[in-house]
C-alpha cells in the first residue's frame, strides 16, 4: 500500500514491482512522489529491472548513484543490505556554504 506512509518514515526503499503492475504504478502520483522523495531524502533505493519506468517517471534516472542499487542477483541484494549501515547517501546533498 503506497499510501501507507511517506518515504521519510523508512530508512531505505526496495522497489520490487512485477512487470505487470509497474505500468499502473507510474500513473499513481503517490508512487512517483514516494520514489522521488526517497531519493531527495538521501535514502538507499534498491530496485529490480521492472521498476526502471517508475524511477524514470519519478525523474531520477539521470541521477542514479551508488545509493541506487539494481537488485539483479543475490550478490547485489547483499551489497544493498550492507550499504544500509551508512543510513543515507550524503553525497546527494548539495554543498551549502554559509556566509
Amino acid at each position: 500500500m503506497i499510501e501507507g506512509g511517506p518515504s521519510v518514515l523508512y530508512d531505505a526503499v526496495a522497489l520490487l514491482p512485477s512487470p505487470e503492475v509497474v505500468s499502473e504504478l507510474v500513473d499513481v502520483a503517490a508512487a512517483r512522489d514516494f520514489v522521488a522523495d526517497a531519493f531527495a531524502h538521501c535514502k538507499y533505493i534498491g530496485y529490480v529491472e521492472a521498476a526502471v519506468p517508475l524511477l524514470a517517471k519519478a525523474g531520477i534516472t539521470d541521477a542514479l548513484d551508488e545509493g541506487t542499487i539494481s537488485l539483479g542477483d543475490a550478490r547485489s541484494v547483499e551489497a544493498f543490505i550492507k550499504s544500509l549501515g551508512s543510513l543515507r547517501v550524503w553525497a546527494r546533498e548539495p554543498s551549502v556554504k554559509l556566509k
